[in-house]
C-alpha cells in the first residue's frame, strides 16, 4: 500500500465587516454587497491525495468545535473533494482530516473556509502531478459549493459581489478585532426569512471600502450586516443572545457577521482585543481576539 503524504493548512474564518442584500435572484440566490475580511481564527484541514486506480475518500472530524459539524456529504470539505476529483478529470485516493475551532454556525465562514483550504491544498498537490488546474475551472468549482468559498481561496481582503461571484481584492490596514459567538444561525433560514423592502443597495460596502483602500480605519456605521433583522425573525433564540452579549462590556457596539450568530467590534490594540475577549468569555460566550490576515 502506497503510504499518504498529508499536507496539513490553516483555514481562516472570515468576517463580514459590512453586508447588504441588494437583489434577489431569479433563480433563487441573492445577490450582496459585502466587504469580507479573513481573521486568524482559523480550523486545521489536513489533505492526503494521490492519483489511483478507483475513487477513495475519508473524513475524519475532531476539535473543539467538532459537535454538530456532519460528517458525510453535508460537510463542504467533502463537497471540495469531489471537486477535485471533477478538476483531475481521473480517480483520486484522498483522505481529509479537520479539527474543527471555529463555531458552527456563527456567520464565520468555517465551513466555507475548510472547503477553500482543501481546494487549495488539493490544487497545489495536483499540481506537483503534473496535473495544473485552470483558475477559472477552479473558481467554479468553489462557488459550486458554496457562495462564500471563492472569496477565500484567496487569503486577502475582498470586496464580494453578485452571489458571490465578483470579487475585487481590497488593501486593508491591519485591524485587531474581538469576536464572540452567540448562538448558531441558519444562513438558509435566514435568506428565506429577508422582507422585500430589506432588499436594497445601502451604499455602506462602497464607502467602507474606500476607507480601507485609502489606509483609514472603519467607520463603525458602516459596519454590520443587514440580515440581521431577518436572522432574529428566523431564530428569536439569536436577538436573545445578541441583546444579551450587547450588555456585556458598556460602551462597545458589536456588528453582526454575515447571517450570524457571531458579533465583532474593532479594538485599537491586540490587548484591547484581548480585554474584550475575555470579558464575553466571562459572560459564557465563545469569545476571541483577532487579527485580519492578509
Amino acid at each position: 500500500m502506497t503510504r499518504l503524504s498529508t499536507r496539513i493548512v490553516p483555514a481562516y474564518a472570515k468576517l463580514n465587516l459590512s453586508l447588504a442584500v441588494v437583489a434577489r435572484r431569479p433563480d433563487g440566490w441573492h445577490d450582496i454587497d459585502s466587504v469580507l475580511v479573513p481573521v486568524d481564527w482559523h480550523d486545521l484541514v489536513g489533505l492526503s491525495l494521490e492519483l489511483a486506480d478507483t475513487d477513495a475518500l475519508s473524513l475524519t472530524v475532531d476539535g473543539p468545535a467538532a459537535a454538530g459539524v456532519p460528517t458525510g456529504d453535508g460537510n463542504l470539505t467533502v463537497r471540495a473533494a469531489h471537486a477535485l476529483r471533477k478538476l483531475a478529470n481521473r480517480p483520486l485516493s484522498m483522505r481529509v482530516w479537520l479539527s474543527k475551532i471555529v463555531p458552527h454556525g456563527a456567520g464565520l465562514g468555517g465551513g466555507s473556509a475548510d472547503a477553500a483550504a482543501v481546494l487549495r491544498a488539493g490544487v497545489a498537490r495536483l499540481q506537483s502531478l503534473g496535473m495544473p488546474t485552470d483558475p477559472e475551472e477552479m473558481a467554479a468549482a468553489a462557488l459550486s459549493i458554496g457562495s462564500d468559498i471563492p472569496a477565500l481561496l484567496s487569503l486577502s481582503a475582498q470586496r464580494v459581489r453578485g452571489r458571490g461571484d465578483r470579487l475585487d481584492p481590497l488593501t486593508t490596514p491591519a485591524l485587531y478585532l474581538a469576536i464572540a459567538s452567540t448562538t448558531p444561525s441558519s444562513t438558509a433560514d435566514t435568506y428565506a426569512a429577508v422582507l422585500p423592502d430589506e432588499i436594497r443597495d445601502d451604499g455602506r460596502s462602497e464607502r467602507l471600502a474606500q476607507l480601507l483602500q485609502a489606509g483609514q480605519a472603519p467607520d463603525p456605521e458602516l459596519m454590520g450586516s443587514a440580515l440581521e433583522p431577518a436572522a432574529c425573525r428566523a431564530n428569536p433564540a439569536l436577538a436573545t443572545a445578541l441583546h444579551r452579549a450587547r450588555q456585556v462590556v458598556a460602551g462597545v457596539r458589536w456588528h453582526l457577521t454575515g447571517s450570524g450568530g457571531a458579533v465583532f467590534t474593532l479594538a485599537h490594540s491586540r490587548d484591547e482585543a484581548e480585554g474584550l475577549a475575555a470579558a464575553m468569555r466571562a459572560a459564557g460566550f465563545t469569545a476571541r481576539a483577532c487579527r485580519t490576515v492578509g
